[in-house]
């Protein structure tokens, strides 16, 4: 999984489909993309602050590992809140949606 740029095309938001499973996720393959760039992002910036910190070009696979262990799990459940409160097409209808971003 590498990815050496920062760079995020931002295209325009197409309508999905609701998957027929209602108990679940109605737009998981874009919600799946969307945290696989929101990762990738994420390690690129802790790549950087890597190089800056130690004074040397960090690789990114050595970014990534550190990212693994110091940071994902705080962001995972960030992301997934945000991407269904802001970005989601099926907000408004989805209930596993609505779950996820209620206040705990």
């Amino acid at each position: 999984m590498k990815n050496k740029t920062s760079e995020t095309i931002c295209l325009a938001p197409e309508e999905d489909p609701p998957d027929s499973n209602q108990s679940g996720c109605k737009a998981f393959n874009k919600l799946t993309n969307w945290q696989v760039d929101q990762y990738r992002m994420a390690v690129d910036e802790n790549k950087w602050y890597m190089s800056e910190r130690l004074g040397r070009n960090v690789e990114w696979e050595e970014a990534e590992d550190d990212f693994l262990h110091n940071g994902y799990y705080g962001c995972a459940p960030k992301w997934r809140k945000e991407y269904c409160a802001r970005r989601c097409t099926h907000f408004a209808t989805c209930g596993l949606g609505r779950e996820f971003v209620k206040p705990r």
